[in-house]
């Protein structure tokens, strides 16, 4: 008869071995264990509390599927922008001609099919245009040795110029059926353009962290000479880190000019500090210290509920720049602390 309470396996010697034989983990090491999961998806859990806070202050407007899906449709814009500039900050580069490129492209999108060019070839163009400024910007930066900041910022401010001049000064509206129809196309409760930064996000992700390219643009952010030494064609790289960002900002703008049914060239400084809040937010989450896309998604999410929040809650409408600039200044720091943090643990 075996004592209440005690089970045939464990009193059996059989049992008492498979006792033995269980790891037992020490405390400090499970601490340890969920302080590093709290600080791959903290940000994860922010945006989920700030979420249910938000709910519970603002039941009636803030949780509702309006509000959200508005919030989501707000980020439409920024989602792809951002993702874009994660391809020349993995290599170490600056673009900030995107939000530039991207109206100028939906400018030039716009007056082309106003003017009874077709859809496809009006893609085309620019796409072509886009290429253009991507091959542009990388031969100044790589080949020439123009500092990355001032080279993209002097070109934003060419293609904002090229804007007014695309839509000579004016509001263009009256866009074709076919061009709204593109961004606009309701797909599950979302409109297409929703999608496709979605789908970006995730061609991102697998392509940084599933391929050769993507885990060599990352080694050549870390030390070019390096990657030089091991047979990386670091120039080559970066030039095509600077063209596929700019081809995506140039898609985005074919996308916005058919999601808002008109084009306003004056809307470049809008589009401007959101993405780069974001990218820089999201190297706090997910994957740690690096330019990663699923991060970056988080962290868009995250600053939009806030915004929103506040301005539900009845704050000015210019705390939207500050709440984004706060974070965009806020995650760099931390970025900083957390890489000084890791080279003394190593």
């Amino acid at each position: 008869m075996l004592g209440a309470g005690v089970s045939a396996d464990t009193a059996s010697p059989a049992g008492e071995i498979a006792q033995l034989d269980r790891p037992v983990v020490p405390a400090g090491r499970r601490r340890v264990a969920l302080t590093a999961v709290l600080e791959q998806y903290g940000l994860v859990v922010i945006c989920f509390v700030a979420f249910g806070v938000f709910s519970v202050l603002l039941p009636s407007t803030f949780p509702t599927v309006g509000n959200v899906k508005a919030m989501v449709e707000s980020q439409a814009v920024i989602v792809p922008l951002a993702i874009a500039e994660t391809l020349p900050l993995r290599v170490g580069d600056f673009d900030l001609s995107i939000a530039g490129l991207m109206v100028a492209a939906g400018a030039l999108l716009a007056q082309l099919t106003t003017h009874g060019v077709g859809l496809g070839a009006a893609i085309a163009v620019v796409f072509g245009f886009s290429l253009a400024v991507g091959v542009i910007n990388g031969l100044l930066v790589v080949k020439v040795g123009i500092d990355s900041f001032i080279t993209t910022l002097g070109m934003m401010t060419l293609l904002s110029g090229l804007a007014y001049a695309f839509t000579n000064s004016n509001v263009i509206t009256g866009l074709p059926s076919n061009v709204l129809t593109l961004a606009r196309q309701n797909i599950l409760g979302f409109p297409s353009f929703v999608w496709v930064g979605w789908a970006l996000v995730v061609v991102a992700w697998y392509v940084y962290e599933h391929t050769p390219f993507g885990r060599s643009l990352l080694f050549i952010g870390g030390s070019r000479e390096a990657a030089r030494l091991a047979g990386l064609r670091v120039d080559r790289l970066r030039i095509s880190a600077f063209v596929m960002c700019s081809l995506i900002a140039g898609a985005t703008g074919v996308l916005f000019a058919g999601s808002v049914g008109q084009l306003d060239p004056s809307v470049a400084s809008q589009f401007l500090l959101q993405p780069f809040a974001g990218v820089f937010l999201g190297t706090t989450t997910i994957v740690l210290g690096r330019f990663n896309a699923f991060g970056t998604l988080v962290a868009l999410y995250l600053l939009v509920i806030g915004v929103t929040g506040l301005q539900l809650y009845g704050a000015q409408p210019w705390v939207s720049d500050a709440f984004n600039g706060a974070a965009l200044v806020a995650a760099v720091a931390f970025a900083k602390l957390a890489a000084r943090a890791n080279a003394r643990r190593r």
